[in-house]
């Protein structure tokens, strides 16, 4: 017989597990983004390893799988989703990668706040951002 608190320990040490699995997941190039540094220097780190050019020439959002743009209160919110494996949305725009397998990078203004899906779910909660479903 399993008494209450057996059952809450045993979900709080899986909860703890996953959250410690997703940041051991975490690309190592979104983890070295700091705050602040521009959208052209995020973007120049998270492009570090790309070594093969589009065929159509050079890629202005290498590693970037799709972007989404808000204006709010006069400030721009822009969210990169960041793939480490070079994907890109399909050219008839089929999305073919369900997003929580993205990494979403947040910048306002062309300056970079946060990264990740606990801070994006966050401020896109807090400024009332429609978030599109994570599939």
């Amino acid at each position: 017989m399993n008494h209450v608190s057996v059952r809450r320990s045993t979900l709080a040490v899986a909860a703890l597990s996953c959250a410690v699995l997703f940041v051991a997941c975490e690309d190592k190039r979104v983890s070295q983004l700091d705050t602040g540094i521009t959208r052209d220097s995020a973007l120049s780190v998270i492009s570090h390893d790309v070594n093969a050019k589009s065929a159509a020439g050079p890629d202005s959002f290498p590693n970037v799988y799709m972007r989404d743009r808000y204006l709010i209160n006069g400030k721009n919110y822009e969210v990169l989703y960041f793939t480490p494996n070079n994907e890109k949305i399909e050219k008839a725009g089929k999305d073919t990668i369900p997003k929580r397998k993205l990494a979403p990078i947040v910048f306002v203004d062309n300056r970079l706040i946060g990264h990740g899906w606990p801070f994006w779910d966050s401020l896109a909660a807090t400024m009332k951002i429609p978030v599109p479903p994570k599939k």
